[in-house]
């Protein structure tokens, strides 16, 4: 699979540096495409990235790394559903934050969501900075650009 296929956003970002170096995130998506595109995301931020290309691998792989820190998590994944796939992870770990993603936001699957225990959700198509101000309330919050670039960073 080729590395990079979407642009390097870093030079568009003017808000945040995020330092997620000893975190490791699970991306729970059945597409290529999406799965590169949130990896492209998140490259800057030195996060380990796993990924779950559907619901009964995301479970596996929360039973086999207990140090996933956070869950993207699709909800129309093959097999067994995106809320399937979250019940199931926190039989297994409670406690894990799962933040689903989806291109469907209506009511209801909004409410199904957060009834399957997911903790927030991002619509499709994933906007780059509110998934990273998603993500830091449980990875830790970014640095002003400016600030980084004065201490010299």
């Amino acid at each position: 699979m080729r590395e990079l296929l979407f642009t390097d956003f870093s030079v568009y970002n003017k808000g945040k540096v995020y330092n997620w170096a000893g975190k490791t995130i699970l991306i729970a998506e059945d597409t290529d495409c999406s799965f590169l595109y949130l990896k492209t995301i998140l490259r800057h931020t030195a996060a380990s990235i796993l990924w779950a290309s559907s619901g009964q691998e995301a479970i596996n792989l929360v039973r086999e790394h207990k140090e996933i820190d956070v869950i993207l998590m699709d909800i129309n994944m093959p097999g067994i559903s995106g809320f399937d796939a979250t019940v199931g992870i926190h039989s297994i770990r409670p406690e894990m934050p799962v933040i689903a993603q989806t291109a469907y936001v209506h009511d209801n699957e909004v409410e199904l969501c957060y009834a399957s225990g997911c903790i927030d959700y991002i619509s499709k198509p994933i906007d780059k900075n509110l998934l990273l101000e998603k993500l830091s309330v449980f990875l830790g919050a970014g640095v002003p650009k400016e600030n980084k670039e004065l201490t010299g960073q």
